[in-house]
């Protein structure tokens, strides 16, 4: 393989947030869903908050719990799409919500 000439967004971040972002991207993460389902780890799939699973997207989107910490990251509603796979600025709002959160993915 050769080296890649030219960097994406994605690519000129740092490790760490390369590595959180492609476990939200993909599912393969340490939330509860994902714990519980695949390795039994986590006691239940559901979030803190108790309204709906601990995903990737609830965390993101919807849980109550981190409805101060979304907000001072993204003061208007932004889709999930953009915070996954935005530009090098969404990508790096999504991995400090995540850092702020107290998340470990």
């Amino acid at each position: 393989m050769r080296p890649r000439t030219n960097r994406d967004d994605y690519h000129t971040m740092s490790r760490e947030q390369q590595v959180n972002l492609i476990r939200l991207r993909t599912g393969h993460n340490r939330l509860n869903a994902h714990m519980n389902r695949k390795f039994k780890l986590a006691p239940s799939p559901t979030c803190a908050c108790g309204q709906e699973d601990q995903t990737g997207e609830h965390i993101l989107q919807r849980c109550p719990l981190l409805d101060e910490e979304r907000k001072e990251v993204w003061p208007s509603p932004t889709p999930l799409q953009t915070k996954l796979y935005g530009s090098r600025q969404e990508l790096e709002k999504t991995t400090t919500f995540i850092t702020s959160a107290g998340l470990i993915v």
